[in-house]
């Protein structure tokens, strides 16, 4: 488990604030299932604001529950991690941690699990809602509104945002005005504030302007007084749309929609940045600063591309393909028609509303499926012949489909088998090439350590030797090249110790990196604290320590030559057969998109001994805010 690692990280983070953490407090308490819930507590309370201070105490929650086989803490871990994959867009490995959440609540009937399963709902809804699968997403919301009173709100919001992204006017006001009487009902000012949001969207979508400043009016205060930008910034921008009616007022519509946008950049809420840039350049288009909008609807489009927008899409397309034609660049225009062309063929596919009503009335109208299933039970009964055809009609589709799935079934095995001898094609050519590598650098060191150091060490004897016999103005420029000799020998164990460290052939890997990180803090490059966690009396294969040694140099290295620091963290920790490395600095960071298209032999040498432990590596890194790389394999596969 990574506990020494967490308490370092946040004694660091008390220390900088001055302040006593929570935590520490948390940490004290017996490992018990109460530590779990009050540990995933704790991270639920500082995930939106502190997200890379929650990581590791779920991280923690999740080792700790596995060890106490408690299903119900492993599941609120992932849950909640889940939703931080979410917030920053990382959506299938936000799906993958859920559908784990799911199967661990699986026939589970106390209060606390089944409390947790309807969030689990909930955000399967939202993940759904994202990928605009937006028949998916009402069935689940309304799942979750069906089982659970505490989700109706949330679910009819939601789905009220659906209808609008569908611009139906009727649904999503029906939505809207329902989740605003709960709310009122409820006497809740947050969800109050959320249903003002959601009846303002609504009255953008049918139009009614007066509505709208009504709403806003309402709605600005309130959000001021809970603190609660996200709200401040959608009624900034349903204030935007309320003033782009008329060219005299398309400043004020551009000032509220560049507000807006400001803090949801602020807090990275990606598909609203991307609503409010697009709104931003049609504005500007209706201005006729043709320029401006260009600029506002590239980013838009940028962003719509990225998160698979197609609505938002369709409309910075359309914008920008009249932009262009305004400035007289007739091919630019026609470029972004033609891509209009196919995305609204993919909207056509995508938005099928009659099964997004169909599931409506599946969950809402239990009574009048009731009798059209008595009225057709009756119609089948008198027309018997008909639906027996019909019957042997469909028995056959299913056949024929089953027949085909299983075809397709074949070929995806067929291609799986494929792509696994391939895989372990690529792992046995990478381990012979690491092999044959620290082979050779072991003949190296061996040849420099056995041959060339006994020759300079038999050398300096010699030299010793004649000493006695020199000249006494000739003894001292003897002296300098003896001290050049022993400096010459010196280097050269050096390099042989590089090559291949004795003290990983004889002692092992928590030793010899012990005794790596104490070189570099003796030479003073950079101060490493390297803590090990369950790596006592720890045998592993020599092949595998050897890598691990090599991608821990090769990340120091980087340290000392990028990150522009003094300072820098080395854990190794083993729980069961997972070996985890961590290294972590806090220099200066850098974009790690560079590493998909520029990234150096070394980074590149650091993938491929990953890949060649089968494990899993993950690098984060902001400018200013230091790096930290995390890999983690099984020493046992």
């Amino acid at each position: 488990m990574r506990y020494t690692l967490i308490i370092l990280w946040f004694l660091l983070l008390a220390t900088n604030s001055g302040a006593q953490d929570p935590l520490d407090r948390l940490l004290k308490l017996p490992d018990d299932t109460a530590k779990v819930n009050q540990l995933n507590h704790y991270a639920l309370s500082i995930q939106s604001t502190f997200p890379q201070k929650a990581i590791p105490i779920l991280n923690h929650t999740a080792d700790l529950s596995r060890k106490l086989n408690y299903d119900y803490g492993l599941a609120t871990s992932k849950f909640l991690r889940s939703g931080m994959y979410f917030y920053i867009m990382k959506l299938d490995s936000s799906s993958l941690l859920l559908d784990e959440a799911f199967g661990l609540l699986a026939g589970k009937t106390d209060k606390a699990s089944k409390d947790l399963y309807g969030s689990l709902l909930m955000r399967k809804a939202n993940l759904f809602q994202q990928h605009q699968s937006t028949d998916s997403a009402i069935y689940y919301y309304l799942q979750a509104a069906t089982n659970y009173a505490d989700k109706r709100i949330i679910a009819y919001y939601n789905i009220s945002g659906i209808y609008r992204s569908l611009n139906d006017t009727s649904k999503t006001l029906a939505y809207a005005r329902q989740t605003h009487s709960i709310a009122l009902e409820a006497k809740d000012s947050v969800f109050l504030l959320r249903s003002l949001i959601v009846l303002g969207d609504a009255f953008v979508l049918a139009g009614k302007r007066d509505s709208v400043w009504t709403i806003t009016q309402t709605g600005m205060p309130m959000a001021e007084k809970l603190n609660m930008p996200f709200a401040t910034g959608m009624f900034h921008a349903q204030l935007g749309y309320y003033y782009s009616d008329s060219a005299a007022r398309y400043d004020s519509a551009l000032s509220h929609y560049r507000y807006a946008l400001d803090i949801f950049t602020a807090y990275n809420l990606q598909f609203e940045q991307a609503l409010a840039l697009q709104h931003l350049g049609n504005v500007s288009l209706k201005k006729g600063d043709y320029t401006e909008a260009i600029g506002y609807l590239k980013k838009a489009t940028t962003l719509a591309r990225q998160l698979d927008l197609n609505q938002v899409l369709f409309y910075t397309l359309k914008d920008l393909s009249v932009a262009f034609e305004k400035t007289g660049n007739l091919a630019e225009s026609n470029q972004y028609l033609r891509e209009l062309l196919a995305v609204n063929d993919t909207l056509q596919q995508r938005n099928n509303q009659k099964t997004v009503m169909e599931l409506e009335a599946k969950y809402q109208m239990q009574k009048k499926e009731a009798y059209l299933a008595v009225q057709q039970k009756d119609i089948q009964e008198k027309k018997f012949t008909i639906w027996f055809l019909l019957l042997g009609l469909v028995t056959l589709t299913i056949i024929s489909l089953l027949l085909y799935r299983n075809y397709r079934h074949k070929q995806k095995l067929q291609q799986v088998k494929i792509e696994d001898l391939e895989s372990e094609k690529q792992l046995a050519a990478t381990e012979a090439v690491l092999k044959g590598e620290e082979q050779e650098r072991a003949r190296l060191a061996k040849d420099l350590h056995d041959g060339l150091g006994g020759m300079l060490s038999g050398i300096k004897h010699s030299l010793n030797a004649v000493k006695g016999t020199l000249a006494p103005d000739n003894a001292q420029v003897f002296e300098r090249n003896i001290d050049m000799l022993d400096s010459s020998i010196k280097e050269m164990r050096r390099v042989a110790h590089n090559m291949m460290p004795e003290a990983l052939v004889k002692f092992g890997l928590d030793t010899a990196l012990k005794d790596f990180c104490n070189d570099i803090n003796q030479s003073g490059a950079l101060q490493v604290t390297y803590h090990s966690i369950g790596m006592d009396n720890t045998e592993l294969d020599r092949t595998t320590s050897i890598t691990i040694y090599r991608i821990v140099q090769e990340l120091l290295n980087n340290v000392i030559k990028h990150a522009e620091t003094q300072n820098a963290i080395v854990q190794v920790s083993k729980n069961g057969n997972i070996i985890s490395v961590t290294v972590e600095d806090d220099g200066k960071g850098f974009d790690t998109k560079i590493l998909e298209h520029k990234g150096g032999i070394g980074w590149r040498n650091i993938q491929s001994r990953v890949d060649y432990l089968k494990g899993k590596l993950d690098i984060r890194s902001e400018r200013g805010k230091g790096t930290s790389v995390w890999i983690e394999f099984n020493a046992g596969a």
